[in-house]
């Protein structure tokens, strides 16, 4: 579960996403690192099935130790079309995700899926969503 601080950075996140990305389709990309600051992007193939459990913990090393440069504890998270409800590549990836971490001896901030709906954590039990998502001193 979220601490406060989480929750509040990833409703930011949220409404960053959704400000950045107007488009209705658009392909999954999964991040590590800050919430609301400097992270590392990977796409991944929206329409061709998820690598082997191998490539993704590969993957997911490598941006792990690019994001341990800039954050002693990075957050994951995986930003994609939909709604924020279990989907086959989120449940390719969390787990991976939760083991390289482990590995590293990194606790991570949160391991969540962000939609323009909302996050949820697919390891877990928390979530959020919104149908109008308004932050204060925005436009």
């Amino acid at each position: 579960m979220a601490d406060t601080e989480t929750r509040a950075d990833l409703r930011l996140t949220v409404h960053q996403f959704r400000r950045s990305n107007r488009r209705r389709v658009f392909p999954p990309v999964l991040h590590v690192g800050a919430l609301t600051g400097p992270a590392v992007h990977w796409p991944l193939e929206d329409d061709s099935p998820a690598p082997d459990a191998g490539l993704r913990a590969e993957i997911a090393s490598a941006l792990l130790s690019r994001a341990l440069l800039d954050h002693d504890r990075p957050a994951w998270w995986l930003t994609r079309v939909g709604v924020p409800e279990p989907h086959d590549l989120d449940l390719a990836w969390a787990p991976v995700l939760d083991r390289v971490s482990a590995e590293a001896g990194i606790e991570p901030r949160c391991i969540v899926v962000v939609t323009k709906a909302g996050w949820f954590e697919p390891l877990g039990d928390d979530r959020a969503t919104w149908t109008r998502l308004r932050v204060r001193g925005t436009v």
